[in-house]
């Protein structure tokens, strides 16, 4: 008689109050100016802002956003999709590199992309190697809308960002303290989502390639003000800047987390490489839930099937998984340890509720017989 001690669900998968509208008509309303061609030096290297925000360096530094131009598997899938535009007679540009390195793209300084690989980025300036660094993204002065590719007739380098890279840096602060060098200035948008979707709600020739603003969208999180930040710029209380060098500097309770944690995580060796799995793991373990629904004997005798019912519900304010899920995997494992040996089951009835996976996704043939794998078509597999 065999006794059925543990049960052990891995589900891994790529994650990233009122009613939000895209209203491009906010632009002329706000009145904040809007840049129109940039330099290099109109950015400062992220290093710059370490002295007077040290944590908020450290969070980033260790974040996806810092790695953005630093990851293998980046550089592989870029050179990959350039090759493949290149044989069939067309350019790919700068798509990929819009949002890996927004610097780069605004200012054209990475002339070849078809041939850009991760041994040519030490020869550019650190505003480019950083990826996405803090006065890109502080420099923001209204939302981009979601970003349409048609690289079927060459339309690929077609993102819109809002930026002043003038003295004055935006953020969520209320009321920042004066200081020696930059203007602060709060801007509300800085907590909503769309904030996110230009890079983060794409479509390629009319297809859906990677949704996650869009899935939010119209969700009870949003109905109850949980934005993309509520989540991966997690707020904590503590100082904005350096004590020491601001002696004045006010005890604040809305501060966010530069993280930036989804489920994306660095593969080679990086700065906060503990911390950063460390915010990973504490994302996904309220990223969906688990529970068997059917009922459990008491023991099975040798020899017995088992049949589960798995119920998985996601917990998530998008699609699980959501970003690009054709190059994204999530998977379910159920694993019994009977004694010490463990017994994998062969069946799973996998139903979804409160989720798009099945409308999304589909069970795809991999050499582990015992894992069910969801995925999805790519825009180009798709036709």
């Amino acid at each position: 008689m065999y006794h059925i001690t543990r049960f052990l669900l891995i589900a891994i998968c790529f994650l990233v109050g009122c009613e939000h509208t895209q209203d491009l008509t906010r632009l002329e309303e706000q009145k904040l100016p809007i840049q129109t061609s940039f330099k290099v030096t109109d950015f400062e290297p992220a290093t710059d802002c370490k002295s007077c925000h040290p944590i908020h360096f450290k969070e980033w530094s260790g974040s996806m956003h810092a790695y953005a131009l630093k990851d293998p598997v980046w550089f592989s899938l870029q050179k990959k999709e350039q090759a493949h535009f290149s044989a069939e007679g067309k350019e790919l540009g700068q798509f990929c590199i819009m949002c890996h390195s927004p610097v780069a793209f605004l200012t054209d300084a990475i002339e070849e992309p078809s041939s850009f690989d991760i041994s040519d980025t030490s020869k550019y300036a650190p505003q480019i190697q950083e990826g996405i660094g803090c006065s890109f993204c502080h420099a923001t002065t209204h939302f981009s809308p979601t970003t349409d590719a048609y690289p079927a007739i060459g339309e690929t380098d077609v993102i819109e960002f809002f930026l002043n890279t003038g003295d004055v840096k935006y953020g969520t602060i209320r009321n920042p303290i004066s200081n020696n060098f930059h203007q602060s200035e709060y801007h509300p948008d800085y907590d909503h989502s769309e904030f996110c979707q230009g890079c983060h709600n794409l479509t390629i020739d009319g297809q859906d390639a990677e949704m996650t603003f869009t899935e939010w969208s119209g969700t009870a999180f949003e109905a109850l003000g949980v934005e993309c930040q509520s989540c991966h710029m997690t707020t904590y209380a503590g100082y904005a800047v350096d004590k020491d060098l601001f002696p004045e500097a006010p005890y604040r309770e809305n501060l966010h987390n530069h993280t930036f944690a989804g489920i994306d995580q660095a593969l080679t060796s990086f700065r906060e490489e503990g911390s950063q799995i460390t915010a990973i793991q504490n994302l996904l373990k309220s990223a969906a839930e688990m529970n068997i629904a059917s009922a459990l004997p008491d023991s099975l005798t040798n020899g017995e099937t088992l049949e589960l019912s798995l119920l998985v519900t996601n917990s998530s304010g998008h699609n699980l998984p959501t970003l690009t899920t054709f190059s994204s995997q999530l998977w379910i494992e159920v694993t019994a340890v009977v004694g010490g040996d463990t017994i994998l089951s062969k069946t799973i009835n996998l139903r979804t509720y409160e989720s798009e996976i099945a409308q999304t996704l589909t069970v795809v043939q991999n050499n582990n017989k015992d894992c069910l794998l969801y995925t999805s078509p790519s825009p180009r597999d798709r036709g």
